[in-house]
């Protein structure tokens, strides 16, 4: 996918009908010389060229460089990846002065990833961000990325390394998201409490990870969920099994584990497409047991409002977008972007406040404005150590 905008265009005529008009008005006798009559205009005409960017005008009258920012997505098949588009765009429409090229895989698939990124590397960006899933695989790549664009340059979704130990020799030190070990915490424990679940409960507990990992994203949230398991149902046994990635596979992978078990405990998947897996299979299978999710898939919310699901615990993904894209877009007009991680936080989502999701699904703008107004008060949002987003 690739979003563009630009005035380049109308920016070219409004010079040119400026000189046309000055040579007009000198060709008819006008008292200034013709040199003089077009520098004037020339010089009241808009945009300017400075320092290399065009400029545009903004809002308050002033003036906004035209720059250009790269942006490579992850799974943008899945509900999550595209509410995180949906953030860059809505930067890209309110900045009005930013030409955004994005684009990412739909599904999980590291190798086309890393030739989208090179080859929006190719176009030349004043700033970019990625996805890189997973880090260890994007090690050249990242130093490519940087040695272009530096130091306009961030990582949005997944963290620059799999592990906390291997964050200072990571290439990028900006990360924007969540933590996803605390998210993964909250989701089990809000299940726990939801169900009515206590540490005398034993049995198994279904974890569907959708990919594989023992490092990463998915290996923390699946390390969340087993410390409340161990601190909450210490007499449970965790199960963990792959429910993979694409809605048809997370679906048939969901189908295959739950009629091979009996009775679980409890279950729950750390990935986007599991909420939507469960209330249909439990819909249609009749199966009653406590289950909970994390991320909104179609079928989640539909889910929690008939019970199957208690709740489930979603990243912002739409400010993530949003923020990511405006840091770069301030940075290639000249502003320094902070070390650390930018924590664009999660909402933890039960049948009571199910409002919360449905507006924060239909208006985002409205719902992340004071979330928006308070990271950036102060220029670019301000930095925790990247350390802290693995807790």
């Amino acid at each position: 996918m690739s979003k563009k905008r630009t005035s380049k265009g109308l920016s070219a005529l409004a010079v040119l009908a400026a000189l046309l008009l000055a040579l007009g008005l000198a060709a008819c006798g006008g008292g200034d010389d013709s040199s003089s009559s077009t520098e004037a205009a020339a010089t009241e005409a808009e945009p300017v060229e400075e320092s290399g960017g065009e400029e545009v005008a903004n809002e308050e009258g002033g003036e906004k460089e035209q720059v250009s920012v790269a942006m490579e997505l992850i799974l943008t098949g899945q509900a999550f990846g595209q509410e995180i588009e949906e953030g860059i765009e809505a930067f890209a429409a309110e900045d009005g002065a930013v030409d955004v090229s994005a684009n990412g895989p739909p599904q999980v698939d590291p190798e086309t990833a890393l030739k989208q990124a090179t080859d929006l590397l190719a176009q030349n960006p004043d700033a970019m961000g990625f996805a890189p899933f997973p880090p260890e695989l994007w090690t050249r790549t990242a130093k490519t990325i940087d040695e272009q664009v530096s130091p306009n340059v961030l990582v949005f979704n997944e963290r620059p390394a799999s592990e906390e130990s291997q964050v200072s020799a990571a290439t990028v030190q900006t990360f924007v998201g969540a933590a996803d070990r605390t998210l993964a915490r909250e989701a089990t424990e809000q299940g726990i409490k939801g169900a009515g679940l206590g540490p005398d409960t034993t049995g198994e507990v279904i974890i569907g990870q959708c990919v594989p990992q023992e490092a990463g994203v998915l290996a923390m949230r699946t390390e969340g969920v087993k410390e409340v398991l161990a601190e909450m149902l210490p007499k449970t046994k965790p199960v963990v099994f792959s429910s993979g990635a694409s809605p048809q596979e997370s679906l048939e992978a969901w189908s295959s584990e739950l009629s091979a078990k009996q009775n679980p405990a409890f279950v729950i998947g750390v990935c986007t497409e599991d909420g939507g897996s469960l209330n249909k299979i439990m819909s249609e299978k009749g199966y009653d047991f406590p289950a909970t999710a994390m991320d909104v898939a179609p079928g989640t919310i539909t889910g929690i409002k008939n019970g199957n699901l208690v709740g489930t615990s979603t990243v912002n993904w739409w400010l993530e977008g949003y923020t990511a894209t405006r840091m770069l877009t301030e940075a290639a007009r000249g502003a320094e972007i902070p070390e650390g991680w930018i924590n664009t936080g999660f909402l933890n989502i039960t049948k009571d406040n199910l409002s919360e999701l449905e507006e924060r699904s239909n208006e985002p703008e409205k719902f992340f404005a004071a979330e928006i107004e308070k990271l950036f008060a102060n220029g670019m949002p301000e930095a925790v150590p990247i350390e802290d987003a693995f807790k």
